[in-house]
């Protein structure tokens, strides 16, 4: 140990996420994970707007993008197939979480052409995107469920109206072009494309629900500290494990009695309360709060307090 150690009745406390991975505090912990296909961009945005709609459930803590992210970066997934339900189960026991669900987008296209109708021509987008999410056990890398979504619409850009030329003795009247509607074509292409990743992430969040409330939850294990350097103590979890400003930690030690179990010759040990921890400040992958009562030690049990 090194540096000025903090004496009294508050340490300041940095709370550091380790590579072993992230753990739940309580209830189920999920993950989603854009299957980063040729579609990326359109896994990206329902895989986002799945997200939003699990996140705040009572019993659910769903992992943010970053943190995914930031495994994949660390671990090395950046070019592995994450269409793989192995690949995809390592990247969600990293997160901690007990299911990955990995979002891949099977279709997704937006076509703009005229429709000529008598003398009106009408220019139409269609965009269609089909899609399916699989939930994935991260212990067994078992696919639990592989619901899809599919959804199609059109809506019109432009509509001209084609005016014949009359030549009679008693009125001339050269043809001409009405524009009945002419709406930016680049606003109606985006208007269709956030219908459709609403309509398909709505259905596939309502199919996933079901199956998820019957999902077994991640296996929770304690954070522990890892050291103290220049009167810094350090755990393993951080926002990625849920840890949130204002979270207090309860800091306990096994101790030694001095007594052997006459049964299995191992030592006896006991539980003490070593110091509370309270959470002030939390980025991705580390945090930082105070802790009153005594000096925390490496391998310390740092649990939640309800």
């Amino acid at each position: 140990m090194h540096g000025g150690i903090v004496k009294g009745a508050s340490l300041s406390i940095v709370l550091l996420l380790l590579c072993h991975g992230l753990v739940a505090q309580t209830g189920k912990r999920v993950a989603f994970l854009p299957a980063n296909s040729k579609y990326a961009e359109l896994e990206n945005r329902v895989a986002d707007r799945l997200i939003e709609k699990f996140a705040g459930r009572p019993g659910l803590t769903v992992t943010d993008r970053q943190s995914i992210e930031k495994i994949i970066r660390e671990q090395n997934f950046q070019n592995s197939d994450r269409s793989s339900p192995d690949t995809a189960a390592r990247i969600g026991k990293i997160a901690g979480a007990g299911q990955i669900i990995l979002v891949q987008v099977d279709t997704g296209s937006y076509t703009a052409q005229p429709q000529k109708s008598g003398n009106t021509t009408t220019a139409v987008g269609t965009v269609i995107l089909q899609a399916h999410a699989r939930m994935i056990d991260v212990e067994t890398a078992a696919i639990l469920t592989q619901p899809s979504s599919s959804f199609q619409d059109s809506a019109e850009i432009a509509k001209v109206v084609d005016h014949a030329a009359i030549n009679t003795p008693l009125y001339r009247r050269p043809a001409s072009k009405e524009v009945v509607s002419n709406t930016d074509p680049k606003v109606v292409e985006n208007n269709e494309w956030t219908k459709a990743v609403d309509a398909v992430s709505s259905e596939l969040g309502a199919k996933l629900s079901d199956a998820l409330a019957s999902a077994p939850g991640a296996k929770v294990e304690p954070a522990l500290v890892a050291g103290i350097s220049n009167g810094s103590v350090y755990i393993d979890e951080g926002t990625s494990a849920g840890v949130k400003v204002g979270d207090r930690f309860q800091v306990t030690r096994r101790v030694d009695t001095g007594l052997v179990d006459p049964k299995t010759g191992k030592p006896i040990t006991r539980t003490t309360q070593v110091c509370v921890l309270t959470v002030t400040s939390v980025d991705v992958d580390n945090a930082s709060g105070t802790c009153k009562g005594g000096l925390p030690q490496s391998k310390d049990v740092a649990e939640l307090i309800h």
